[in-house]
């Protein structure tokens, strides 16, 4: 009976759009200049309020980089919330030799923040202190990285994980001659947590 009723209901397109758009921390006037469908007819597609065209869906799930299946999929009691490496936000440092890609959702509202870095060689990513008693935790994948928190440093090689305060100023750098790509975890206490 309850799969018969799922069978019945429409796709969840809006819930899905809007979902999708927040992860990719998108506003309704981004993914209006994006999909070229105006902002007041994607509003009323996320409230369910009308259903899109093929063409509208079309154009909405190229902008936000899915295809119209996903888009029209009941994703509803997932328990896997999936971020593609090609979707993730990316920030680069002034040297423009590091890339930091946001893993975590852009709906994260709890106390870990999780990115995926890559250095060229000589790229070097210069933070000044988080939040009180913030953590890092460091993995490497690739390359050769050395940390120095303070007056502390450390060389890292691949599979080796560090794990420091970041409340003070602490540089990242590779100062190999190839690539290093790692997995870095940020660990906010809750009290301080960015919202």
């Amino acid at each position: 009976m309850e799969e018969e009723r799922a069978m019945n209901q429409p796709p969840p397109i809006g819930k899905n759009i809007q979902t999708r758009r927040k992860e990719k921390g998108m506003s309704l006037e981004m993914l209006s200049k994006r999909s070229g469908v105006s902002k007041s007819m994607l509003s009323q597609i996320e409230q369910e309020k009308t259903n899109p065209t093929v063409v509208t869906a079309w154009k909405i799930a190229r902008a936000l980089s899915m295809t119209v299946q996903e888009l029209m999929e009941n994703r509803e009691g997932s328990m896997i919330v999936v971020t593609r490496h090609n979707d993730a936000p990316m920030t680069t440092t002034p040297d423009n030799l590091c890339t930091l890609r946001v893993y975590s959702p852009m709906d994260n509202t709890g106390n870990v923040e999780i990115y995926f870095l890559h250095m060229e060689a000589g790229g070097v990513n210069d933070s000044a202190g988080h939040s009180p008693n913030a953590e890092e935790f460091l993995s490497v994948l690739t390359g050769q990285i050395r940390i120095k928190v303070g007056e502390h440093e450390e060389v890292l090689k691949v599979g080796d994980t560090a794990r420091y305060n970041a409340d003070i100023r602490h540089i990242i750098s590779n100062e190999g001659n190839r690539i290093a790509e790692a997995i870095l975890i940020v660990n906010l206490p809750r009290s301080s947590t960015r919202g």
